[in-house]
């Protein structure tokens, strides 16, 4: 009978610990965002899982599958399947995307090695890095609202610099391509 008891009241799995500015905290969450360039056009990003040992976000033609744990998100796959064909995107070891804190001031090197392979059978390993420093706190009005957000300026040599910024709780607001036009 103890030992029902115990099982019965065993506690729930926990959720992960993503930062709180990655905005990775409610599964079914979904954030809409419109292009600056072209035609302004409109895309979306889907909360499809949250679990300790993986998390989902999916768009509409792309899946990327990441790890949070007390160091910060780590991205471990991206797959992707538009007019070009299905692709894939394996970082062994996963790289980081974003810290667990972040707070005005903090700067740090992400690294990412992966092998891509597509439907062609085309396979390559490559790595790249970026430079990430949290410039200050700034609000940052947008079709979604204002939010209270920190500035982080992102550089990598393929891209050069681009501002970003992330609201607690939401995630990416505005950056050099797009804005955050409706969240649910």
């Amino acid at each position: 009978m103890l030992l029902f008891f115990a099982l019965g009241c065993a506690p729930e799995e926990p959720t992960p610990i993503c930062p709180v500015w990655s905005g990775l905290s409610e599964v079914g969450r979904t954030w809409r965002y419109r292009e600056f360039a072209g035609d302004g056009e409109e895309w979306e990003a889907r909360l499809e899982e949250l679990g300790l040992d993986r998390v989902v976000v999916e768009g509409d033609q792309w899946r990327e599958q990441y790890v949070c744990d007390d160091e910060g998100l780590w991205i471990e796959l991206r797959t992707q399947d538009d007019e070009a064909g299905a692709a894939r995107w394996e970082f062994d070891p996963p790289g980081l995307v974003m810290p667990a804190t972040l707070a005005v001031g903090d700067a740090w090197t992400a690294a990412w090695a992966w092998r891509y392979s597509d439907a062609s059978g085309a396979v390559a390993t490559a790595s790249s890095s970026a430079q990430w420093a949290v410039v200050g706190e700034t609000e940052s009005n947008v079709s979604a609202g204002a939010f209270d957000t920190l500035e982080m300026y992102v550089y990598d040599e393929e891209n050069g610099g681009d501002s970003r910024y992330y609201a607690p709780g939401v995630g990416l607001v505005l950056s050099g391509a797009s804005q955050l036009v409706s969240m649910e």
